[in-house]
Order: C-alpha cells, then sequence, then structure tokens
C-alpha cells in the first residue's frame, strides 16, 4: 500500500544521561572496560557528542505533514554519524521507526473511512 521510496529518514543525536562507567562495557575485564570508558568519557569531553549519545531516528511520509514514525536508541558509542549509519543499529532503527509511521498512516485512514458522507 505504501511506497517505501517516499520514506524520508532524519537522524537525531544528543548526549545520553545514562552514566558510561559500567554502561560503556562488560567485557570481563575490568582494566579494559575502564580504558573503553576513559576514552569515551575523553571524546564527551572534547564535545564529541557520538562518544555517547541518544540517537532519534525519525521517518516521515513525503507530502504528509504531521506525522511520523520515531525509534530511538540509548548508550550508543560511534565515531561519527556516517560510522552510526554504517552500523546494524540504523537499519534497524529505521526499520521500526518506517513500522510506526505506517501504523500510524493506516489508523488514519481507517479512521477517515468511518467518516460518513
Amino acid at each position: 500500500m505504501f511506497d517505501d521510496s517516499k520514506v524520508s529518514y532524519e537522524i537525531e543525536v544528543w548526549q545520553d544521561d545514562a552514566a558510561v562507567r559500567g554502561n560503556a562495557m562488560c567485557s570481563g575485564d575490568a582494566d579494559f572496560d575502564r580504558s573503553v570508558e576513559d576514552a569515551i568519557i575523553a571524546h564527551l569531553d572534547n564535545g564529541d557528542v557520538w562518544a555517547w549519545a541518544t540517537v532519534k531516528v525519525t521517518a516521515t511520509y513525503e507530502g504528509i505533514d504531521g506525522v511520523e514514525g520515531t525509534d530511538y536508541l540509548g548508550c550508543c558509542s560511534h565515531k561519527d554519524e556516517e560510522a552510526f549509519k554504517a552500523c546494524g543499529y540504523y537499519a534497524d532503527m529505521k526499520e521500526e521507526a518506517r513500522r510506526e509511521l505506517y501504523d500510524t498512516l493506516d489508523d488514519i485512514a481507517d479512521k477517515i473511512a468511518q467518516i460518513p458522507r
């Protein structure tokens, strides 16, 4: 029913509020985990939001304003947006946002169909 080529995606990113320590790594090697956490914190201290981020992916349909589907993922650590887009999370998030968008559009279409003429 819907044409996937008419769906656009937007990425928003902001620093995650979750603590880096204890959440970034759980390898079983405390020294390794600490070194990874230290690197993430150093990147954050330099203003690199992708070092520890919450990511929101929004799907919209061409020509339809005010209707969207979204998906969120927290505690993300990536080099940059391109690295995030290359990982499997982005494809999954796009799929989930698109599914929510289509469900909302279906609901709207059902409500419109029930309007007496």
